[in-house]
C-alpha cells in the first residue's frame, strides 16, 4: 500500500468479482479508519488510502479472467494462488498481459496522446494494483473517465461542439450541459448530459454564463456581462450565431436547465 502512486489505478474485488476500479488520490498515510463497521473489529490504527472510484456496469467475474493469466505468475506480490483463486489480503501488483487484458476488459487502455496531462513516469509496462475484499473509502468523481469514453472511444481528435475547432481529444473535456452539482446521480452518467468543449475557451465561456445555447441550437450570448474585456467580448463574439454540433431536442431539456440557471446566477449576483 505504501508504494500507491497518485494516478495508480486499483481493482477492487469483491464476493467473486472485479467490482469497480479507482485512481489513486494522494500516498498511504498513517491514520484510524475512516469509517465504522458494526460488523467488523477494525484497529484503532490502520493506514488510509484515498481513492476516487467508479463502479463498474457489468462486474467481471473471476473466472471470466483467462485462468492461464491468473497463474502466469507465481510470487508473493500477485494476487491469485496457483490454483487460479483469489489471495485474501489487501493489495497487489498486477502486470504483464494480466493488466493488459484488465484494462483492455475495462475500457481504460488509452493512448497517451489522449491523456489530459503526461503520465507518471513509471515502467512501461502496464502495472495495477488489486484491491482485495475490504472497504475503500472514495471521493466520487469518477464517472468522468467513462463519459469521455463515451465521447471519444479511441479517437485522438475530435470537434469542439461550440467553436467547431477539430483538437486533440487531450484539449476537450466532457462537459456537463446541465450543471453536474444540480444532477441526480443517475443523471451523472448519462452521456446525452455532456458534449466536447475545448480547454481553448469554450468549456469555461459555457460553464461561466458568457455563452448560452437557444431553443433552436444557436450560441448566443449568454447573461453574463461582468467582467468583460475587449478580448473576451471579441472571442466571445466569435462564436455568436453557430451551431452547437451537440443540440437536439432530446438534450433541449439540459441546455434549457443551463439557460435558466445562468440567468438566475447573473442577476443574483449583478453580473448581467
Amino acid at each position: 500500500m505504501l508504494e500507491a502512486q497518485p494516478g495508480d489505478l486499483v481493482l477492487h474485488y469483491s464476493g467473486g468479482e472485479v467490482r469497480a476500479w479507482s485512481s489513486v488520490l494522494e500516498p498511504a498515510y498513517d491514520g484510524a479508519p475512516p469509517f465504522e463497521d458494526p460488523t467488523t473489529r477494525w484497529s484503532s490504527d490502520g493506514r488510509v488510502l484515498r481513492v476516487d472510484v467508479e463502479d463498474l456496469d457489468i462486474p467481471i467475474a473471476r473466472d471470466e479472467i483467462p485462468f492461464e493469466l491468473r497463474v502466469s505468475e507465481n510470487s508473493t506480490r500477485w494476487p491469485f494462488r496457483t490454483d487460479g483463486a483469489v489471495k485474501q489480503s489487501y493489495l497487489h501488483e498486477v502486470g504483464g498481459e494480466l493488466a493488459e487484458w484488465l484494462l483492455d476488459r475495462l475500457g481504460l487502455s488509452s493512448d497517451v496522446a489522449q491523456n489530459r496531462s503526461w503520465p507518471v513516469d513509471r515502467d512501461a509496462r502496464p502495472e495495477l494494483s488489486y484491491s482485495g475484499d475490504r472497504q475503500v473509502v472514495s471521493y466520487q468523481r469518477g464517472e468522468q473517465s467513462s463519459l469521455r469514453r463515451a465521447l471519444f472511444g479511441r479517437r485522438l481528435v475530435d470537434t469542439c461542439a461550440l467553436c467547431g475547432r477539430e483538437l486533440p481529444v487531450a484539449m476537450l473535456v466532457a462537459a456537463h450541459i446541465k450543471r453536474r452539482a444540480d444532477t441526480s446521480i443517475a443523471e451523472r452518467r448519462r452521456t446525452d448530459n455532456v458534449m466536447p468543449a475545448c480547454v481553448l475557451g469554450c468549456d469555461d465561456l459555457f460553464e461561466l454564463g458568457y455563452l448560452t445555447v437557444s431553443r433552436a441550437g444557436i450560441i448566443e450570448a449568454g447573461p453574463r456581462r461582468r467582467p468583460m474585456t475587449s478580448e473576451l467580448a471579441s472571442v466571445v463574439g466569435g462564436l455568436l450565431g453557430r451551431s452547437c454540433s451537440f443540440w437536439d431536442e432530446s438534450r433541449e431539456r439540459y441546455f434549457a436547465h443551463h439557460r435558466r440557471f445562468q440567468r438566475r446566477e447573473a442577476e443574483r449576483y449583478e453580473l448581467s
